[in-house]
């Protein structure tokens, strides 16, 4: 009965010190960063801006888009939506090649990026993007259809669009389309407490908002290295003041689109891959081309995660004679 019982207290006393010690790393943990420096010099979004760049606020949310008007008589709408961590910048090769074959092209900036503006606490789902910009397409052209292109994660908040506005929508391009896969970081609830929120602001200003960290990324994504200005283009962005706020609420949203509904999409459907993306794999094209009726793959020899900008010549190729017959 005496070791028994010396037993029972020896395991009441263990679990009682590991409750302490985990309560007291709960506790310095969530006051740690507090105490790490997170200040950076900031951009003001109006310093960075393009001959093109208009604003628009849309829900309280001020949106940067440029517009590219039609260099030819065509009446054709396309919109043009970036992935993650880039931009309008991202369209730079695409939107003058469709502007000069007559289509008019917006390409939006989505909030928290590029230069629109930084704000707490919206809803950054593909539904909540898809309702933000069928707001600022409506304000500026309404009742007209468009076509739409989304790259990466731009390819569930063009999805989502079409799944909202089905008739308004006359193709979908899905570029690298991160449509199908893992859909959060985490429960929503955990990047709601405020220390987390401060560690994501610390692991972004030390580690990820950077010009050197930016440059491996794109390498990564590009299957190449990046040129100076690449990394120029993608780094300006993220010194506007507040990029490094936003990140917890960009982490504890979902990402893609409900999988159940996406056999409801019957439109031209054209999934456009790099042959060798290491972000969005080749393989998720092949699925969702099977998913969506009416789809077909086009993949690009040798490519990475943005043919767009590393193939320009074969992405537009591609993209104008899969738009053109849709009118």
């Amino acid at each position: 009965m005496q070791d028994k019982t010396g037993r029972n207290f020896c395991w009441k006393r263990f679990i009682q010190w590991t409750g302490l010690i985990l309560a007291v790393l709960f506790i310095l943990l969530s006051a740690a960063p507090y105490l790490i420096d997170v200040e950076r010099p900031a951009a003001d979004r109006s310093d960075l801006t393009y001959d093109n760049s208009e604003f628009a606020v849309v829900e309280g949310v001020e949106i940067h888009f440029r517009l590219f008007e039609s260099l030819g008589a065509g009446e054709t709408n396309v919109l043009l939506v970036h992935g993650f961590g880039a931009s309008t910048f991202s369209w730079r090769h695409t939107a003058p090649a469709l502007q000069e074959d007559g289509m008019r092209v917006l390409a939006v900036d989505l909030p928290g990026f590029g230069l629109s503006e930084r704000k707490q606490g919206l809803d950054h789902s593909p539904e909540g993007r898809a309702k933000f910009i069928w707001t600022l397409l409506e304000s500026f052209y309404p009742g007209e259809s468009w076509h739409l292109v989304g790259h990466s994660m731009g390819g569930a908040a063009v999805t989502a669009m079409a799944l909202q506005e089905p008739d308004r929508v006359k193709s979908i391009t899905l570029a690298a389309g991160a449509v199908i896969g893992s859909g959060r970081f985490g429960p929503t609830w955990l990047y709601s407490y405020p220390p987390l929120k401060r560690w994501v602001k610390v692991f972004s200003t030390r580690l990820v908002l950077n010009q050197d960290t930016i440059g491996d990324m794109l390498a990564s994504a590009y299957g190449r290295t990046p040129t100076p200005e690449e990394v120029e283009g993608y780094y300006l962005p993220v010194t506007v003041e507040g990029s490094e706020v936003v990140l917890a609420d960009l982490l504890g949203n979902r990402f893609l689109p409900p999988r159940e509904q996406l056999a409801e999409l019957d439109l031209p459907v054209l999934c456009l891959w790099g042959e060798f993306d290491e972000w969005v794999p080749l393989e998720q094209g092949k699925k969702l081309a099977e998913l969506l009726p009416g789809a077909e793959l086009v993949v690009i020899p040798g490519e990475g995660h943005c043919p767009m900008e590393t193939a320009p010549l074969s992405f537009n190729s591609v993209l104008l004679n899969f738009l053109q017959p849709q009118d």
